[in-house]
């Protein structure tokens, strides 16, 4: 159905990732949620959501379905991690905040790179096919998803304006819309439009870097 999930982007298990305690206090197998996040997506990318059952997922995991059921209640929680995997592997959290040691400048400029990075691979946009057929049928899978997602990113950026107002380094009195601005200038562009439509190839990190900077440049202007 769509190909990109599967690259090759380390899958890491944080400590807290399975949703279910393992039974009797026995240490969980970190190598079992691996597996599972694994065969899961390449079913979800081959038959999508709607056509991949829990137990199509433990056969390809080669885990019993009672292991997989404790780790995980339902698919929807499944494609909920895999999700949010993919976006911590472009942007951790580090990325999502304003050390002493960088300017406004250097944080927006590392945080847009990221971003683009994200949304103009091939991963990024197989995700974002995926998401947009699959909550046409499960809109509640889309809410979930906002709110795991998309929206604790918009706050993190929205954080990082109001501290460089704090630091004399932005000059607003709304810091939510200027974080829409800024987002809005980094997938807005012909760049992202091109990958989206599968016009062009994915961008250098030169290419990305060059825009993003010149965006950041553009932005801080505008707000100072």
């Amino acid at each position: 159905m769509f190909k990109g999930i599967n690259d090759p982007i380390e899958i890491r298990v944080p400590m807290k990732l399975s949703l279910c305690p393992s039974p009797r206090g026995r240490p969980v197998d970190f190598r079992k949620d691996e597996q599972i996040l694994k065969a899961a997506g390449q079913l979800f990318m081959r038959e999508g959501l709607q056509g991949t059952t829990m137990e199509q997922i433990a056969k390809e995991a080669n885990v019993s379905k009672l292991t997989l059921y404790r780790r995980y209640p339902d698919k929807n929680a499944l494609f909920m991690e895999i999700i949010l995997s993919k976006c911590e592997h472009y942007l951790p959290d580090d990325i999502l905040q304003v050390p002493d040691n960088l300017s406004g400048r250097e944080a927006l400029e590392r945080l847009g790179i990221a971003l683009m990075q994200l949304i103009t691979s091939e991963a990024g946009l197989d995700l974002n096919r995926l998401i947009i057929t699959e909550t046409t049928h499960n809109p509640q899978l889309g809410r979930a998803f906002y709110a795991r997602g998309p929206e604790p990113f918009h706050n993190a950026v929205n954080a990082i304006m109001e501290r460089l107002r704090e630091r004399a380094e932005l000059k607003t009195d709304d810091t939510a819309l200027a974080a829409d601005f800024y987002v809005a200038l980094l997938i807005g562009n012909r760049m992202c439009e091109g990958r989206r439509l599968n016009l062009i190839a994915i961008p250098t990190e030169i290419q990305i870097e060059h825009y993003v900077k010149s965006a950041v440049a553009f932005f801080l202007k505008a707000f100072n």
